[in-house]
């Protein structure tokens, strides 16, 4: 380290929030790592008077004449231009966001790693930055490159998730429904502990940590979207706040607007969110158009809304009306009164239509009239993740859309040819909304072959002419390593990246010296779980899953000195990396010896031994709460065994 204190400007020529938040951010990290030999002065003025020889400067592309005619849209298209030696020298971006992902590319060329959200999660080197030299012109490899609120959270979470994405490449988030109770609520209740008394809270306390975290995505200038669900009864006075069952008294007013199965119009199975409409009823769709409007206008910080249907399947009216099309073709027609209002109203934000369900059919009749309003987004949710996307064609024949009596594709390629039907006839911006860290990864204790089939799929997203990826899940998806979410980040930016590079590079920062040992210990784990038996596509009863599970223990016992060795590490971040591999080392050897007496065809002793799993977790979730859904885990989980008798 140099003796003296280094003097160093930094200059933004912009005039904007983001970008004085970008201007911070790199002075607090450039402290960090020289915290003894470094002074940093801040001013807008590229003509500083103060006599520091260092200048480093942040603004747009085009403000320092640098070519951007690789950008196609302003609101979504990111990039990077970077070219600084020894703290002299510009970082600028195509957006303000942009140069915010520039200061945090910047960081990581010099060393930084952020292998999981929280203080505890930045591994920041202390070194002379005097050494460094960033030269690189990038722009990301997808446009769409985000993160969805699902699982159990804390408002802590979620802030943290926030202030994470962007330090690895991520742009956009997406907070759904139009107040996200559930998501609150399944942490704040504590669900699935039993350890734990259930907090206090209110839809209205929910509304505010919403609020909170609309104001932290717009301080990093990501792309906000928003809503999904909730079109079909927020309209008509009844809340869609999470997928609870719940007894509603409907006068006839109002039960005229909801979709008729089996001759009876009501809220489906008690819940709100999961309600067609009556989507032949042109009442119906006006309130719902106006509603939508009314809610932009009001919430002008929505770059992108979600315009979807229900949840859940098998739901579509059958009334005489309804019957005459399909409900893609009321969803198209839908979608052009939407876009037919808010070009009415001035309303600028793009809107999101969802390829899902019912939905993955193509309307007969209909067609989109202004394609730029729109982004197709197509979500794959009953596919399998033994395999990834594939780009071979598929020889079969989709089935015709039979109302109410659907059965939904499983393989990858099917649904991928719903997906092909779809871009005959829309043509415009797309991306996909993918499941990954929903609940797959607890089908894989590793997290290593799931990453791998991750990777694969983000590598593919081009041949498939989708631009990228916003990943619906858990925000609490870093244990037993925050590989999976890293890679993402990393390969939406860049798809040319290698896996093992990507992979190297996290264990190595993450876990120190033993990094290496720690990334194949994990391989092996996901080795030993084969996910494929685990997703049940080998059956319950398995011996060859039988033996491998009993290995599980060995391994685990085998690698547990080094594990308490690098507890003590002096890095904080790579110690707590190590600490939480303590806790998933008891976590997986209770969960391997439960799946072995499955395969065993031993189900009473199996669904003991889950249960003993499940109380180690719940005893132990204050430890791992930051990293670690217990409540996802739990729900995802159970179902694989069977209640003992």
């Amino acid at each position: 380290m140099v003796c003296d204190y280094e003097k160093v400007n930094i200059i933004s020529l912009l005039y904007d929030s983001v970008a004085d938040f970008a201007v911070s951010e790199l002075k607090k990290y450039l402290k960090m790592m020289m915290p003894e030999s470094i002074n940093i002065n801040i001013c807008k003025d590229e003509n500083c008077s103060t006599c520091y020889e260092k200048n480093i400067k942040l603004g747009l592309l085009e403000q320092f004449d640098i070519d951007n005619s690789e950008v196609e849209n302003d609101l979504f298209d990111d990039v990077i231009h970077i070219d600084v030696d020894g703290l002299c020298g510009v970082i600028a971006g195509s957006n303000a966001r942009s140069i915010l992902l520039g200061v945090y590319r910047f960081l990581h060329e010099a060393g930084c790693r952020w292998v999981r959200p929280g203080i505890d999660g930045e591994y920041i080197p202390e070194k002379d930055m005097n050494n460094v030299n960033v030269k690189l012109h990038e722009k990301a490899a997808y446009r769409h490159r985000g993160l969805c609120i699902e699982g159990a959270v804390s408002y802590e979470n979620m802030a943290e998730n926030i202030e994470w994405a962007p330090k690895v490449g991520f742009n956009s988030y997406f907070i759904e429904f139009i107040t996200p109770y559930t998501f609150f609520d399944r942490w704040y209740s504590h669900k699935y502990n039993k350890y734990k008394k259930p907090e206090h809270l209110t839809v209205e306390m929910v509304q505010e940590f919403t609020a909170q975290l609309e104001k932290e995505i717009k301080k990093r200038g990501l792309v906000y979207h928003a809503v999904g669900h909730g079109w079909t009864c927020e309209p008509f006075g009844i809340p869609g706040l999470g997928w609870d069952m719940e007894t509603y008294e409907l006068d006839e007013e109002t039960r005229k607007y909801f979709a008729e199965v089996n001759g009876k119009r009501d809220i489906w199975h008690g819940v709100p969110l999961n309600t067609n409409l009556c989507y032949s009823n042109l009442e119906a769709r006006k309130k719902v158009v106006d509603y939508c409007a009314d809610y932009v206008l009001k919430n002008n910080q929505i770059d992108v809304l979600h315009f979807w249907f229900a949840d859940d399947v098998n739901n579509h009216c059958e009334c005489e009306e309804c019957r005459k099309a399909i409900p893609s073709d009321f969803y198209v027609k839908l979608l052009n009164e939407l876009d037919d209002e808010f070009t009415r109203r001035g309303i600028k934000a793009k809107i999101v239509f969802l390829l899902y369900v019912d939905l993955l059919w193509t309307p007969e009749k209909e067609k989109i009239k202004n394609p730029d309003r729109f982004l197709i987004l197509f979500a794959p949710i009953t596919r399998t993740y033994s395999s990834p996307y594939s780009t071979e064609k598929f020889d079969g024949q989709l089935p015709q859309y039979n109302r109410n009596k659907l059965e939904f594709p499983r393989s990858v390629l099917e649904n991928i040819a719903y997906l092909r039907e779809w871009q005959k006839m829309f043509d415009g911006d797309s991306l996909v909304y993918e499941y990954h860290f929903m609940w797959d990864h607890y089908n894989d204790p590793g997290y290593y072959d799931m990453a791998k089939v991750l990777f694969e799929d983000i590598k593919r997203l081009k041949e498939l002419k989708l631009n990228g990826l916003i990943s619906d899940q858990t925000q609490r998806s870093f244990l037993p390593t925050g590989f999976g979410m890293y890679l993402m980040g990393r390969a939406l930016w860049n798809n040319a990246l290698e896996f093992e590079d990507i992979a190297n590079d996290y264990f190595s920062n993450a876990f120190g010296d033993d990094g290496l040992k720690c990334k194949r210990y994990m391989e092996e784990l996901s080795k030993l779980f084969n996910p494929v038996y685990i997703r049940g596509e080998k059956g319950r009863e398995n011996k060859e899953a039988a033996v491998n599970l009993a290995k599980v223990k060995g391994v685990v016992g085998s690698f547990l000195p080094v594990i308490k060795k690098n507890i003590k590490y002096e890095n904080n971040c790579i110690a707590k990396s190590w600490e939480y591999l303590e806790f998933h080392a008891g976590l997986v050897t209770r969960l391997a010896d439960a799946f072995k007496a499955r395969a065993e065809g031993n189900e009473t002793v199996a669904a003991k031994l889950w249960e003993e799993t499940s109380d180690y977790a719940q005893c132990n979730e204050d430890a791992v709460q930051p990293v670690f859904d217990l409540c996802t885990f739990v729900q995802s989980t159970k179902s694989k065994f069977k209640a003992s008798t």
